[in-house]
């Protein structure tokens, strides 16, 4: 294991300074901070755990939002600003700051993630639908930073706070069954780190790696199944991004693929993105198509789209209540809540051609 002697060694510095840079003093300059940091990340040291001494004393006070991609592609999800809201309500009445911090895709046995919330710059953090075996999760899990998780990964051992995403799902496209509609296409979230919209298969779909996008789809073919069609009669079309472009695009190419009654999304935003590309095209909604979403953002009551509801702000204020358990010495795990189906003037029964 690299250690703080093989860093200060390395970069030709004394144990201290390379503790005082990793504190922050004042004693070393910015940029022999930066030379120590560098230093570091080239022999896979993230720094000193400080969380400890640092949560015993209180002097930190803060806790890390890690979100799958950055901070700005998170903020224009809906859902993970109302997720932040819950967060932010909790931690307020606490006194405790939020920051938010990427996943950074890279890190490896050879190579560890180089992240500050390695380096003991917060009490804890709230983990938001990163990937199964991530790294960085790996790595907080290896210190012993106190986390929760928020959707996934649930496989990590931590607390958690979710919803059941297949069977939100299969309220989902079991009321699109219900209409009528045969023809389905369905934009999912991305299934893995490739981030192309693109047609996939349901042998594509094993192989997703992303929890909530796995799971949603489990649940369309558990209702594709019930409802006796073949779950290879559906379009199945994935998005780069949770961001209206990449629900646009990923409408134009289902479209140009196929010619589905209905369209299923996982997430609201891509639902509202296929809608507008629906109007471009001369096409009526709920008339010509039926759409519907998931999450229940703001924006699906104010253009009328049916959704699945999940309680987004009540996951936050979950997520750091349990976060502020622990910290304190308690022993709460986990939180599942419960998902509902909200039909609007998106969706209607199949018209007879």
């Amino acid at each position: 294991m690299v250690t703080m002697k093989d860093v200060a060694k390395a970069a030709g510095v004394s144990v201290a300074t390379v503790s005082y840079a990793f504190s922050k003093s004042s004693k070393v300059s910015a940029t022999q901070r930066e030379r120590i940091y560098s230093v570091a990340a080239d022999l896979g040291y993230a720094g000193p755990n400080i969380a400890g001494s640092s949560l015993r004393s209180g002097r930190i006070g803060a806790v890390g939002v890690i979100v799958p991609d950055s901070p700005v592609q998170a903020l224009e999800d809906p859902s993970v600003t109302l997720l932040m809201k819950g967060i932010a309500e909790i931690g307020n009445s606490a006194d405790i700051a939020l920051t938010l911090f990427p996943a950074s895709r890279g890190g490896s046995p050879d190579s560890p993630p180089n992240s500050p919330i390695l380096r003991g710059l917060v009490d804890g953090v709230v983990i938001h639908n990163v990937p199964d075996g991530h790294p960085l999760v790996e790595a907080i899990i290896a210190r012993g930073i106190p986390a929760v998780v928020v959707d996934s990964p649930r496989s990590a051992g931590l607390p958690f706070v979710a919803i059941d995403d297949r069977n939100g799902a299969y309220l989902q496209m079991d009321h699109i069954l219900k209409l009528g509609h045969r023809r389905i296409g369905i934009i999912v979230d991305k299934l893995g780190q490739d981030s192309d919209c693109r047609m996939v298969t349901t042998d594509d779909v094993g192989a997703a790696t992303e929890r909530n996008a796995r799971e949603r789809l489990a649940g369309y073919f558990d209702a594709a199944r019930d409802h006796h069609l073949p779950v290879e009669e559906l379009s199945i079309v994935v998005a780069g991004n949770i961001d209206s472009d990449s629900g646009a695009e990923a409408t134009r190419i289902l479209l140009d693929a196929a010619r589905p009654t209905a369209l299923v999304a996982t997430s609201d935003v891509h639902a509202v993105a296929a809608w507008q590309v629906l109007r471009e095209r001369g096409l009526s909604v709920p008339d010509d198509m039926s759409v519907i979403g998931f999450d229940d953002a703001p924006v699906a009551e104010l253009l009328g789209l049916s959704t699945i509801h999940q309680p987004i702000v009540e996951k936050g204020r979950a997520a750091a209540t349990i976060l502020l358990d622990r910290l304190g010495g308690g022993t709460r795990t986990r939180s599942l809540m419960k998902t509902s189906l909200v039909v609007r003037a998106s969706t209607a029964r199949l018209r007879e051609s």
